[in-house]
C-alpha cells in the first residue's frame, strides 16, 4: 500500500511539474490523451501478466475504495467551465464533462449499494466500471478528432489543444490514466479473481518418527 501511495504521489508531482512548466504544450491534445491511456493500460496489463506480487497486491484491495476513487473525475467539471468560456470545443468538452461528473457522482452510490458487506461485487457493479472505461475511450477519441480543424468537427480555432495547457493538462497526464487504472484494478479483481491469488507454495509432508 505504501508503494502504491508513493507511486501515485510521484506520478502526480511529475505531471504537475511538467504541466506548470508548459512542457506538455509542445504536444497535441490527442497525442497526450492517447499516450496517457495506452501507457497506463499497457503498464497495468504487463504487471498483471508478469508479476505474481502485483496480482497478490490486487487480492487485498477494497472494491469500495477503488470505486470511490473515481471521485477524481469531478475534475472533469473543468471541461464544462472551459467550454462555457469558449476555450474548449463543446463537441469535446460537454460529453467529456458530463460523463466524468456522472461517473464521479455514481461512484459513491455504486460503492455503497453494489459492494456486499464482505467486499464482493453485486450485479451491476462490473457494468458500472465497464461503462467508466468506455466513457474514457470516448473522451480520448473526441480529443483526437477535435485537436485540429482538419477533421471537420471544430472551427474558428477553438480546438481541444487547450488540454495541453495547465491546469487542463493534468487530465490526460494524471487524472485520466489514474481513473483508468482504478477501473482496471476493480475489473481484474472481480473478473479474474483466480489470477490475483499467487499459487500456494508446495508443502512437503513427512512422517514423523516415534519411539
Amino acid at each position: 500500500m505504501r508503494l502504491g501511495t508513493a507511486f501515485i504521489t510521484g506520478w502526480f508531482l511529475a505531471a504537475f511539474g511538467l504541466s506548470t512548466s508548459g512542457w506538455f504544450e509542445r504536444f497535441s491534445a490527442g497525442a497526450l490523451f492517447t499516450v496517457g491511456s495506452v501507457v497506463s493500460a499497457t503498464g497495468f496489463a504487463v504487471l498483471h501478466t508478469l508479476s505474481p506480487t502485483f496480482r497478490g497486491f490486487l487480492r487485498g484491495r477494497s472494491l469500495k475504495l477503488l470505486t470511490m476513487a473515481q471521485a477524481l473525475r469531478f475534475y472533469g467539471a473543468l471541461a464544462l467551465v472551459k467550454a462555457n468560456e469558449n476555450v474548449l470545443p463543446a463537441v469535446f468538452a460537454v460529453p467529456t464533462g458530463v460523463m466524468d461528473l456522472t461517473v464521479a457522482l455514481f461512484s459513491f452510490l455504486v460503492a455503497a449499494k453494489l459492494v456486499a458487506p464482505k467486499g464482493s461485487a453485486k450485479p451491476g457493479f462490473v457494468a458500472f466500471h465497464i461503462m467508466g472505461v468506455l466513457s474514457l475511450a470516448v473522451s480520448v477519441v473526441l480529443a483526437m478528432l477535435t485537436s485540429s480543424e482538419k477533421f471537420g468537427l471544430v472551427s474558428g480555432g477553438v480546438t481541444s489543444q487547450a488540454m495541453s495547457h495547465f491546469p487542463m493538462s493534468l487530465v490526460p497526464t494524471f487524472v485520466g490514466p489514474m481513473v483508468l487504472i482504478f477501473h482496471l484494478l476493480v475489473l481484474s479483481a472481480v473478473l479474474l479473481p483466480e489470477a490475483a491469488i499467487p499459487p500456494a507454495p508446495a508443502v512437503r509432508l513427512t512422517r514423523s518418527n516415534t519411539s
